[in-house]
């Protein structure tokens, strides 16, 4: 996707703003629309370093996706540690998750966009097809988010 001339705003929006489409948009049509965005998105951020199909490591994932979606990027979250898993999969953790700004009492995991982020991002970096499952959410109280994202074939 191009980015958007805002010569004054930037490339960033409000937290608040993106709460509003992100329950919206699970209101009218559920989480996987949102979970596919984010997939898009993680995809997006492959295509975008030029790394597709060149990343296997937890390490490397790690080292690229905390520099793209942390502090000097786009702010999505904090990307902790991801592990990799005896399956070909990864265990993400994250903190400061825009999903979750705010969310204290969620009755159920929260974070359908950044997980799909992930989806993406790994299923591009790896060349391998993924799917995802949040395990622990700060939305519902947690200490970080994490995403269990493993291999379909």
């Amino acid at each position: 996707m191009a980015d958007a001339d805002r010569p004054t705003l930037g490339a960033l929006m409000s937290v608040t703003c993106f709460h509003f489409l992100r329950a919206g948009a699970e209101e009218s049509a559920g989480r996987a629309l949102i979970v596919t965005a984010g997939r898009e998105r993680g995809q997006d951020i492959v295509k975008s370093l030029g790394l597709e199909g060149k990343v296997q490591s937890a390490d490397e994932i790690q080292k690229n996706l905390a520099k793209v979606l942390g502090i000097d990027g786009t702010r999505l979250c904090l990307v902790q540690k991801i592990v990799a898993k005896d399956n070909g999969g990864f265990e993400v953790h994250i903190t400061e998750g825009a999903c979750t700004a705010g969310v204290t009492n969620a009755p159920e995991p929260h974070c359908a966009f950044t997980m799909g982020v992930f989806i993406g991002s790994i299923a591009h970096f790896t060349g391998k097809r993924m799917t995802g499952k949040e395990t622990m959410c700060s939305g519902m109280g947690a200490a970080e988010c994490v995403y269990q994202i493993d291999p379909l074939d």
